[in-house]
């Protein structure tokens, strides 16, 4: 009976060690480290620090909305803003997920990013690994965003590959590149406003303002644009409006395209 209850005992904490995922590697020898363990290159962060532009046009007033604007008021305006996009390594999986086996599983959530530290060869096959979760695990994505079916440590500054093998669900769950916006306040390339100034002699008269960089300079454009008030489809600087009313009051319009 004695021995029964210290093979439990023996099995309860063999156990114990198994669920925290500990990988015993530290009983083999140097040959064996290196032959069981793979190699990682590490990402510095050079690698991601190259940028690029991507621009955005910001207005407040929605094109086809039907607005109202009083002699000396603002008809549209927008700006173009310049941001810098960096990928810094960062992949997000398409959907929900985990890899699954009997022991703790590795959950994903398409609600975050997860970055990549570094990548290994597994078979001839480069891989990227994702940092560690909270309790070391790291998941390996191929080229294409595929999760490798095993999870593994890092080991003396190697991959070790856990020997339990995991399931995906969804077996479709794969990880995208997920870039990242970093902003030094607003870059803007171009500003443009145009206001209405009122009816003069029958027609509509709107200034329309432009703001330009011009290399560390500002070169602000002008200029006055006139209509019949009879004219529906005014067209000012490449901005497209269409008058559905105007009196002394002011112009009923929307904007068709800016």
């Amino acid at each position: 009976m004695k021995k029964i209850f210290i093979g439990l005992a023996v099995l309860a904490l063999s156990s114990c060690f198994y669920l925290k995922g500990d990988y015993t590697l530290g009983r083999r020898n140097t040959f064996n480290d290196f032959f069981y363990t793979y190699n990682i290159r590490y990402y510095t962060q050079d690698e991601f620090a190259a940028a690029e532009i991507e621009t955005e046009t910001v207005s407040n007033f929605k094109p086809g909305a039907v607005r109202f604007a009083m002699p000396g008021g603002v008809v549209v305006s927008s700006k173009i803003l310049e941001k810098e996009v960096y990928s810094e390594g960062y992949v997000r999986p398409n959907k929900k997920g985990a890899l699954v086996s009997y022991t703790v599983p590795v959950e994903f959530s398409d609600e975050k990013v997860y970055k990549t530290i570094g990548e290994t060869k597994i078979s001839g096959k480069t891989y990227r690994l994702l940092e560690p979760n909270r309790i070391g695990d790291i998941v390996l994505i191929d080229a294409g965003g595929k999760i490798y079916p095993r999870v593994g440590r890092i080991y003396n500054d190697r991959l070790a590959l856990i020997e339990t093998s995991f399931l995906l669900e969804p077996d479709d769950l794969v990880f995208k590149n997920a870039a990242q916006h970093q902003f030094d306040g607003e870059s803007v390339v171009t500003s443009m406003e145009i206001r209405y100034e009122g009816l003069k002699d029958s027609r509509m008269v709107f200034k329309y303002y432009l703001v330009e960089p011009d290399g560390k300079l500002s070169v602000e454009e002008q200029k006055t644009y006139t209509f019949s008030m009879y004219d529906k489809k005014l067209s000012l600087g490449g901005t497209e409006i269409e008058i559905l009313n105007v009196d002394d009051g002011g112009i009923e319009y929307r904007v068709l395209k800016i």
